[in-house]
């Protein structure tokens, strides 16, 4: 079990620094190699035998393009009527691409991610999108690292709440997508249920499960609304 680090940055020092820094100790399950550069990172690892290789950042035009097209049923879902400080509350950002979506949209999103070497490298992507672009949508992203549970506990809350649970496996077999498999691979088990119930709880406007399209509702709780796509829902949960 090991992460090395191949670090190219030749313009963002700072940021390189700090990633290292931060992912100083981290020791994932299974071999690692995280190489970073000015314009993002690609991390590799072997997966069920095979070897993965993935390329991200907050500035790839392809996000850009998903960004622009807007993923309606998100917009909607998390559409509270205001786009201020008082945004959207992302507990399950893992990457943050659902995040970077909210925010190209015109949303102060908070992003949070207990997992550490995840964490870590939102960051630096994070740095370097804001470094690279005065109007990156990065600009509207701020970052906590720590369990959701704990963040809304300490009074940290949002117009609203969004939930992005690990979906469970398909019953076809079909693997998910590269950022998937390794956001899978790194993130441990997480009390999804618990930090459910904590949001509904929360000081919030409302609540938003990203759910496969045809899964019951997290832990059995009825929406008051849905939002439907091709293979995934988003349920509204209203506070009253």
């Amino acid at each position: 079990m090991a992460l090395t680090l191949a670090n190219h940055c030749a313009g963002c020092k700072a940021a390189a620094r700090r990633l290292i820094d931060a992912i100083e100790g981290i020791v994932p399950d299974g071999e690692w190699r995280l190489q970073i550069d000015d314009l993002g990172l690609t991390l590799a690892t072997r997966l069920n035998g095979q070897p993965v290789r993935w390329q991200y950042s907050f500035s790839d035009p392809a996000l850009r393009r998903r960004a622009a097209q807007r993923n309606q049923g998100l917009l909607k879902a998390c559409n509270t009527r205001r786009r201020d400080i008082h945004g959207v509350l992302d507990l399950t950002a893992g990457w943050g691409r659902d995040s970077f979506l909210l925010a190209a949209s015109g949303h102060q999103v908070t992003l949070v991610e207990q997992q550490p070497l995840i964490a870590a490298c939102v960051d630096f992507l994070l740095q370097i999108a804001r470094a690279d672009d005065p109007d990156s949508p990065c600009h509207r992203m701020r970052l906590l690292t720590g369990d959701g549970s704990a963040v809304l506990q300490s009074g940290e809350t949002a117009d609203c709440l969004y939930l992005d649970p690990m979906f469970p496996p398909h019953k076809s077999g079909a693997r998910p997508g590269k950022e998937l498999q390794l956001l899978q691979q790194l993130t441990a088990n997480r009390d999804i249920e618990g930090l459910f119930r904590h949001a509904l709880a929360a000081d919030t406007r409302r609540v938003v499960v990203k759910r496969p399209l045809h899964a019951p509702p997290l832990a059995g709780e009825p929406p008051d609304m849905d939002y439907r796509e091709k293979t995934v829902r988003f349920d509204v949960y209203l506070k009253r």
